[in-house]
């Protein structure tokens, strides 16, 4: 990333975690943070147990990140933070850029954040009647990793989507979506339709689905990455058996139960490095309120 891209990529973040921008500039932002991007971003958990304990009114930290990338030099000679006294109080000064610490925390912000979310298609300015409703369905969209691992690892990515009023099902659900402008915020002149599946039984259906097409697969792989498994285990066996049963005078006794102890240690990592297995994990889900029926 670019310095532009990495503040763009701050500021996008900022702006949708409701946070209040002192100043902004070309090479930097100074910005109060909201309640929410306050917990994410200044580990200060004992603080706002406390605010949650006793309701006080939070008191967030205030900013200013600088997104001009200093040398490597600099780097090691300046520290990370530095501090300003002002009217409004103290302002915390970093520099924020591809590698630095805070940016790599603000990408993990946004991973934990955006692994639930609820958004709407914004409708078209200036093409909807005024005094009309327009009916959104909600789809519970879903992005599935599925791992085929052995000795070797392969990766696949479904992004599925199911309506919540119908239980249509969109095997190109992520794509369909990527493209068009969500947004948190409901629309004026929307109203929702009924959901006629819970979110338990849409998700139940999706991974009912994901099951079926796991057990339709080519699983030769499987049978490959077994055989190479028993391949290795006997020749590892091959390797201590003789060694073990060879170690039969009373002195020799330790040496033979450490050995034995390595053998079994060397048969459980092949185990682990050569037995086939299939894992599927959500990477993440969002209800996702698109116009029209469906």
């Amino acid at each position: 990333m670019n310095t532009k891209q990495v503040q763009k990529f701050t500021a996008a973040y900022l702006d949708s975690t409701g946070c209040h921008f002192i100043e902004k500039s070309p090479t930097s932002i100074t910005v109060k943070l909201s309640p929410d991007a306050d917990r994410a971003l200044t580990n200060r958990p004992y603080y706002w147990s406390f605010v949650d304990r006793t309701g006080a009114d939070p008191q967030t930290m205030t900013y200013r990140w600088s997104f001009e990338n200093p040398s490597m030099a600099s780097r090691a000679s300046l520290s990370p933070i530095s501090y300003v006294m002002t009217e409004s109080g103290r302002i915390i000064q970093e520099d924020v850029y591809f590698g630095s610490r805070r940016l790599h925390q603000l990408f993990d912000a946004v991973k934990q954040g955006g692994r639930c979310v609820t958004l709407f298609e914004e409708p078209p300015k200036g093409k909807m009647d005024p005094f009309a409703s327009q009916p959104y369905t909600a789809w519970l969209g879903v992005n599935f990793k599925v791992g085929y691992e052995c000795d070797m690892k392969r990766e696949e990515l479904y992004g599925w989507g199911i309506s919540l009023a119908t239980g249509v099902m969109d095997d190109q659900f992520l794509e369909k979506v990527k493209d068009r402008k969500l947004t948190p915020r409901l629309p004026s002149n929307v109203h929702l339709l009924k959901n006629g599946l819970s979110l338990r039984k849409g998700m139940s259906q999706l991974e009912l689905t994901m099951e079926r097409k796991l057990k339709s697969t080519d699983f030769s792989w499987a049978s490959e990455a077994e055989q190479r498994r028993q391949d290795e285990l006997e020749r590892i066996r091959n390797y201590y058996k003789p060694m073990l049963d060879s170690m039969t005078h009373e002195d020799q006794k330790e040496q033979q139960a450490a050995l034995a102890v390595r053998f079994q240690q060397r048969e459980a990592e092949i185990d682990w490095q050569y037995r086939p297995r299939v894992s599927v994990t959500v990477m993440n889900c969002g209800i996702f309120h698109l116009p029209g029926i469906h």
